[in-house]
């Protein structure tokens, strides 16, 4: 499937912010620096995450971003969704057929469902796992990486 790194930027932004905001003021620059891009392109991200409903942000010398809703609110379906198509010839960019031809003709007519039901496979997995989830994986790891040091 087609994904563009906007998602997983979009994802790293949100856990940065949920894990972050609460102890410091958080801004495009710092996450650019953790997810080493341009502050631009995050700045990008948290615009469609705030048009999205997931992200508040407040712009001048004080400003910063912070989650909308709870962690346990936002699943990675819906950064998703603020960030990529779900729509199944956009995700698996079809080609042109042959109309003349019978197997071009009704390619996409066989093969559309299969698609759509991958797209919904996917979905219904990424409602699963939400930012608290991520949360509780990254604070496992960092527990687990404090524990292996001498």
């Amino acid at each position: 499937m087609r994904f563009s790194k906007r998602f997983p930027l979009a994802v790293h932004s949100l856990l940065f912010v949920a894990v972050l905001s609460p102890k410091r003021r958080v801004t495009s620059a710092l996450v650019a620096e953790s997810t080493e891009s341009n502050p631009v392109t995050v700045r990008n991200i948290f615009l469609k995450l705030s048009q999205s409903g997931l992200l508040i942000a407040a712009a001048g010398k004080n400003g910063g971003v912070r989650l909308a809703r709870e962690p346990k609110d936002i699943t990675l379906w819906d950064i998703y969704q603020a960030m990529e198509t779900n729509d199944v010839e956009e995700i698996f960019k079809l080609h042109e057929t042959n109309s003349d031809c019978p197997v071009g003709k009704n390619f996409y007519q066989i093969l559309y469902p299969h698609m759509a039901s991958a797209v919904n496979a996917m979905k219904a997995d990424m409602e699963q796992v939400t930012l608290e989830t991520l949360i509780g994986e990254l604070k496992g790891l960092l527990k687990n990486k404090k524990d292996a040091s001498p």
